[in-house]
């Protein structure tokens, strides 16, 4: 389904709606990192329209911006009953979120000042990084799922967010240096843990293959083709490459890996994109594939006058003023590739959460032992509603037999010796409106404990952002 809908809206959508988007993102968040005044330039640059201490990071920003320009006219042509996430693992591209929910009109939505006029232009420029909504993904910024700064579980809070529901594809955006992190590694062959456990919807992985970490080469990069491709492969994973520089090609590619990814739980290999522009696309020519164009290639613009014209030059060659109106609305060339805007959902299923299960545990548990209890309220719960339970394999360890007749698990747990994995995997599931419980056990204390306050400061910033509150994730 979902690679016939890329397939039809590459038809219909053209590629140069696509190139103007990407340009536009580009630009905005150049804007954001370096200027005060001026927004869409139009008028000559000054030194004054500067910021005297820019702050923001480049490098990732032009390929997560190539990819959500690529998937624009797919959002916008989701039929009703189906869901398109995106899910950013890569750090550091808070600057491309603000700016395509900028473009889109869902920053606006949740912050009126960041609205699509001319004073909301300015003052995603010159504030950034927002004072109320931050430099960084967070939930403050329109249709994120997920906090930025912790690198490793975004894929498998991606598959989480597709267990039991078919209708889901999550696309997640994984830098090359989060694929050095252990979550990130066990995630593509912990899918086949998942074989079996029930109707899933389906995950695109995309490894932007930038080539550097903040401080050198990435260890995927050093990789020739060949060898990349028979790494993925073994990890039952079909690579499609592009290097992003077409848009038209690279819209083939998204269409031809969503054709060939299987939903989740289906065992045999699923595709992955490999995404191979440079880091910090677009920079200087003398600073390009340096560890310069991580955060602020140019350290001074407003203070050094060969930095201020390679700025000028840098920011004029994206022609905002083809891009913007003066207004701070995108061109109608534009909106052909952007999704429509529409406010965040009213809420998700109300919670019945742990205090439901707690009372059930003490009503059940006296003179009972916890192994004949505790199995039975889980039982109970996934019999109310769409409920997993994630285990590093200790469930037989805490005597919760949770098996069916024939001794084998019941569908709707899984096991894999990952304690960040079975959170991440919780996570996902809980951030979509459904019920999880991780079952561990003291030794893993530390790691658990410092996952859970991950998970805490999250859940703290979607109560600030005005959000539902979501199912409580038990342990």
């Amino acid at each position: 389904m979902w690679g016939d809908l890329a397939r039809r809206t590459n038809r219909l959508v053209p590629d140069a709606s696509v190139a103007a988007v990407a340009d536009a993102l580009d630009y905005l968040c150049l804007a954001q990192l370096y200027l005060r005044d001026n927004p869409r330039l139009a008028r000559p640059l000054t030194p004054a329209d500067v910021k005297t201490r820019p702050a923001g990071h480049w490098g990732v920003c032009p390929p997560v911006n190539r990819m959500l320009a690529a998937l624009g006219p797919l959002q916008a042509a989701v039929p009703d009953g189906y869901e398109l996430h995106v899910l950013h693992g890569a750090g550091h591209a808070g600057p491309s979120a603000l700016a395509h929910a900028y473009l889109t009109g869902r920053l606006g939505h949740a912050h009126s000042g960041l609205r699509r006029d001319e004073a909301g232009l300015r003052a995603l420029v010159a504030g950034f990084p927002l004072a109320d909504v931050g430099g960084e993904i967070t939930p403050m910024i329109p249709g994120h799922l997920h906090t930025g700064g912790q690198l490793g579980p975004a894929l498998a809070i991606g598959q989480g967010t597709v267990l039991d529901a078919p209708h889901r594809l999550t696309v997640v955006l994984i830098g090359d240096g989060e694929c050095e992190t252990g979550t990130t590694a066990a995630s593509w062959l912990a899918t086949r843990a998942l074989h079996g456990t029930g109707d899933h919807g389906t995950v695109l992985p995309v490894v932007l293959l930038n080539g550097l970490r903040m401080g050198g080469k990435s260890l995927l990069s050093t990789l020739s083709r060949t060898e990349l491709t028979a790494y993925f492969t073994g990890l039952g994973h079909r690579p499609v490459y592009s290097d992003g520089l077409d848009i038209g090609q690279l819209r083939q590619a998204v269409a031809e890996a969503l054709g060939a990814a299987a939903p989740l739980g289906i065992p045999g290999p699923s595709s992955l994109l490999v995404l191979t522009l440079d880091k910090g696309h677009g920079a200087p020519a003398h600073l390009a594939g340096t560890p310069a164009v991580h955060k602020t290639p140019l350290r001074d613009p407003a203070g050094v006058p060969a930095e201020f014209n390679a700025l000028a030059d840098w920011l004029s060659s994206y022609q905002p003023t083809q891009l913007l109106t003066s207004s701070g609305r995108p061109r109608p060339h534009l909106l052909p590739a952007l999704p429509l805007p529409r406010p965040e959902p009213d809420g998700l299923p109300a919670p019945r959460g742990c205090v439901a299960a707690s009372a059930q545990v003490a009503d059940r548990a006296t003179g009972r032992p916890f192994a004949q209890v505790v199995p039975e309220v889980l039982r109970a719960s996934a019999e109310q509603g769409p409920f997993r339970v994630f285990s590093p394999d200790e469930l037989a360890s805490n005597r919760l037999d949770l098996t069916d007749e024939h001794g084998r698990p019941v569908p709707w747990t899984v096991e894999v010796l990952s304690e960040e994995l079975c959170h991440a995997w919780a996570q996902g599931y809980t951030e979509t409106g459904r019920h999880a419980l991780v079952a561990t056990y003291e030794a893993f204390a530390p790691i658990t404990l410092s996952l859970i306050q991950q998970q805490l400061k999250h859940r703290s910033v979607r109560r600030q952002a005005g959000l539902a509150p979501l199912p409580s994730l038990v342990y």
